[in-house]
Formats: structure tokens, C-alpha cells, sequence
């Protein structure tokens, strides 16, 4: 009957946004909205996205051929020759250009019945293996929760959507959100899920370049639900910690979040990894190298945590050993950009320009950001020409231009300066950076690269500002 509704029957794809839907009737927006309360057209939506919905194709194809709720309707829809094109824009892109393939692209999950047998499987087989300290699918701190069953399905789709999360790539992430998500589908009480969900947007600006302003929204959205659900879960509580420290920089509650999630789980590597991280921002470093050691103690197999571990140190005094432990995870994981992205900050600071365009350039072709790649290369065309002040010079030039244009928050723009001399840009720079919520004017005060401003009046006032925004609340 429909060309596109039937192409669609040997896939299950996620189509986002009522104009998506309506392209997938080849109808208006109008129509499918009045089958929706009408017809009971199956459109879901989660909590903390206003007017934002979403589908399944093939819980439309089946609402279709269950009781010809077209018919009625006409002209009958156009045929189709390819599916609807998903936004940039939408929270989970159906097929994204990869930057870093996972190794395990061979796991991918497929739609044909046996593979997503075989998948769940061993999903399962992997996340019960990294969790066998007496967590299973649920943490043994949370006794609440041990008395909910999920369904079945629904955690099938958790264990694979943790599975995905834990590569940290910006394709594996967007593969957890859907996981997740249908897991909430399966089973809309389904706390973990929704702490899952949580945490994939918590780290959806560092690893796939979302936007923080609909990542961390959306993560406070989705954490809350989970705590609403289940208080006792730890996970739910550290992914609401890391939302409100680095987007609302709620310090007390932030912390706060963390520490309730050490004491459901004292054993949760990711609520120390993440209490670390935030107390580094804070410049408390023993602090921060303490938890972070737990960390890794508690999951030595986490690149993520091994990378964050090697910052920690880096900013704690050791530097050669931050250093050579960072190219090691590089050599072992070249598709990480964690490695890469902290080589390039470390070499910056010790004005090794030579690495720090080398690591900027890796870092760029990773994670695809044309805007890092124009300043590596600026930089590099700078340093031949004319040393380090030229290298400043070039890159002050494309990073302002960034600036001026909406594209950069202005917080490398304002370090540039700093360096240069340039009071006054790097003040001006550092106001656009708080205004964009640009979580590394957190830690400003303790942030060598602008101790030439120190005695400045007007960066003055902007730490006395952002000390009294931190803690507040």
C-alpha cells in the first residue's frame, strides 16, 4: 500500500520530529498529529524535550496494517525512494559519518532477528563480566530496585545501550541513546535507562560535539526522572552530579550528588571518576588524584578513567609521568580522543608548539572539527613564519573570527591573548566563554595560562563573579 511504510518493515529505525513522521505517510504535520490523538498513532516522548517526539517504523507500519487507518484518508501518499533525511540536529542521528570506527564494529547491532538474539547475548555476557562485583544488572546498594523487575527486553536494550557508552565515541554514544530510549519505550519505569540516558548526554559535548546548551537539559531531565524512580541508584546520582557542576556550576548540590552516589555504591568507578574530575575544575588536587586512583582501582581496563588519571597528575606536579602515560593509551587506543585532546593542552602549556599542533591536527581528523583543524594550521603556518608570536598571532586571528561568528564560546580565544599580552581581548573573551556556560572558566583562578591577568582590575571582577555563581547554590 505504502512504498516507504513497507521498505520499512525489515528495519526498526528511530524517525525523529513530526515532520519526519508525516514524511514517512508522505502526509502533512497536521494529519499525523490528529491521528496521533484521534487514531492513537504510537509517537513517544521523554521527559525534558518540549514538542520533542519521536517514532518507531515499525510500530508505525504495524498501527498501519492493524486496522487500515489510512484508508479514510486521501490522496493516498506518494511513493518513496529513500528513507527521510533525520535532522543534524536530532538527538539521536539514525546514521552519522564516522571519525573513529570502534573495533567491534563487527557487534554492531543488526535487525535481523538472530543477530539481535546473538547481540543481546553477548552484550549481556560483557556488561555482567565488568560489573561481577556483586552489581549483576542492578547496584547492590540499591535495594529498592531489587524488588523491580525490568522487562526483559527493555534490559537487554540497557545492557547494550552501557555497552555502547563505555567506548566513549561519538557514534557508540549515539548508539546508547537509542538503546536506551527503547529501553524507556519497553519499560517507562525503567530508572536505569533513564540514568543511562542521562549520562550518554553528559558526555555528548565532549565526545560527539552536541551542543551544551541541549545535552546537559536534557541530561538533568532524564537524571532527575531516574532519581524520581529510584533514589537509591547510584548511577542516576552521579549522572545528576555531572549535569549540574558543569552545566548549571551548582557546586554544593553537584558535589553533593557524587557523594551521595559513593555512599549507595562506594565501589562505583564512574561516581569516583567523576568526582575526581570535578574536584580537579575546583583545584583541589590531592583530593582529585585520590578519587581518581580509586577509579582506577576499581576499573584499570577504562581508558577514559587511565586518560583523566594522567591529567589529574599532569596538574598535580608530574608531568613526564602524565605525559607518557597518555602517548601509551594513544598508541593503544588511537580512536580515544581523550589522549590526543589532553597531549595537545599539555604541550600547549609548556610551549612544545611543534606537539601541540601535531596533537591538535590528530585531534581534529578524529572528532571531524574543521574549526580545531584551521587553527592547527594557522599555528603551523605562524611558527615557520615567524616563532612563537607569529604561531599566537595567526591563531588569535581565525580563533576571533570564531568568536565573532557564534562558533567558538571564546574561552581558547581569551588564553591566546593572555599569552599575547592582550588584556583586554582576554577579558572580553572570557565574558563571552561564562555567557556560553563554558565549563573551563570554572577552574579560571587556577589556570596558569592566566596568571599575566592576575593583577588585572576587570578579570579580577570576573573571578569574584564566577566564584560567587559556584557556590551560591
Amino acid at each position: 500500500m505504502m512504498s516507504r511504510a513497507a521498505a520499512s518493515t525489515a528495519e526498526n529505525r528511530r524517525i525523529d520530529s513530526w515532520k519526519e513522521i508525516a514524511a514517512f505517510f508522505g502526509r502533512d504535520e497536521r494529519t499525523v498529529k490528529r491521528w496521533e490523538k484521534e487514531r492513537g498513532l504510537p509517537v513517544h516522548r521523554l521527559p525534558g524535550e518540549r514538542g520533542g517526539v519521536f517514532a518507531w517504523s515499525h510500530e508505525l507500519t504495524s498501527w498501519l496494517n492493524s486496522s487500515g487507518n489510512v484508508k479514510a484518508d486521501s490522496p493516498p501518499p506518494p511513493a518513496a525512494t529513500a528513507p527521510p533525511t533525520i535532522p543534524a540536529s536530532a538527538p539521536v542521528p539514525e546514521a552519522a559519518p564516522l571519525t573513529a570506527l570502534p573495533r567491534h564494529r563487527a557487534l554492531i547491532w543488526t535487525t535481523a532477528a538472530a543477530a539481535v538474539l546473538i547481540a543481546a547475548t553477548f552484550f549481556g555476557i560483557v556488561f555482567l563480566r565488568h560489573h561481577s562485583r556483586n552489581r549483576a544488572v542492578i547496584s547492590h546498594a540499591a535495594p529498592a530496585a531489587l524488588h523491580r523487575v525490568p522487562d526483559p527486553e527493555a534490559q537487554q536494550l540497557y545492557l547494550r545501550g552501557r555497552y555502547y557508552w563505555s567506548r566513549r565515541t561519538a557514534d557508540s554514544l549515539r548508539q546508547a541513546i537509542d538503546a536506551f530510549t527503547q529501553a524507556v519505550v519497553h519499560d517507562s519505569d525503567y530508572a536505569q535507562a533513564y540514568a543511562g540516558l542521562a549520562e550518554c548526554y553528559d558526555l555528548m559535548p565532549e565526545f560527539a560535539s552536541m551542543p551544551r546548551s541541549e545535552a546537559f537539559p536534557r541530561a538533568i531531565a532524564a537524571a532527575r526522572k531516574a532519581v524520581a524512580l529510584d533514589d537509591s541508584l547510584a548511577e542516576a546520582h552521579r549522572a545528576l552530579g555531572f549535569a549540574l557542576f558543569y552545566w548549571e556550576w551548582k557546586v554544593p548540590a553537584a558535589l553533593s550528588e557524587y557523594q551521595r552516589a559513593i555512599a549507595l555504591d562506594p565501589r562505583d568507578e564512574e561516581a569516583h571518576h567523576w568526582y575526581a574530575t570535578s574536584l580537579l575544575t575546583l583545584g583541589r588536587f590531592q583530593e582529585a588524584r585520590a578519587e581518581i586512583d580509586m577509579a582506577q582501582q576499581l576499573n584499570p581496563a577504562s581508558r577514559s578513567i587511565l586518560c583523566d588519571q594522567a591529567l589529574i597528575h599532569f596538574s598535580a606536579g608530574d608531568s613526564a609521568g602524565a605525559r607518557e602515560k597518555l602517548r601509551e593509551i594513544e598508541q593503544a587506543e588511537p580512536d580515544f580522543l581523550s589522549a590526543p585532546r589532553y597531549l595537545a593542552g599539555m604541550a600547549f602549556t609548556r610551549k612544545d608548539y611543534r606537539t601541540f599542533i601535531a596533537q591538535s591536527k590528530r585531534l581534529a581528523t578524529l572528532s571531524g572539527d574543521k574549526q580545531l583543524l584551521a587553527i592547527a594550521g594557522a599555528a603551523q603556518r605562524g611558527l615557520s613564519k615567524g616563532g612563537e608570536h607569529a604561531l599566537l598571532e595567526a591563531m588569535r586571528i581565525v580563533q576571533q573570527h570564531d568568536f565573532d561568528s557564534g562558533q567558538s564560546s571564546g574561552f581558547e580565544l581569551a588564553r591566546t591573548c593572555a599569552r599575547l599580552g592582550r588584556k583586554q581581548d582576554a577579558v572580553a573573551a572570557l565574558k563571552g566563554a561564562i555567557a556560553a556556560h563554558d565549563y573551563n572558566v570554572m577552574g579560571l583562578s587556577i589556570n596558569p595560562e592566566f596568571d599575566s591577568l592576575q593583577a588585572d582590575p576587570a578579570f579580577e571582577d570576573l573571578l569574584r563573579q564566577i566564584t560567587q555563581r559556584l557556590y551560591s547554590a
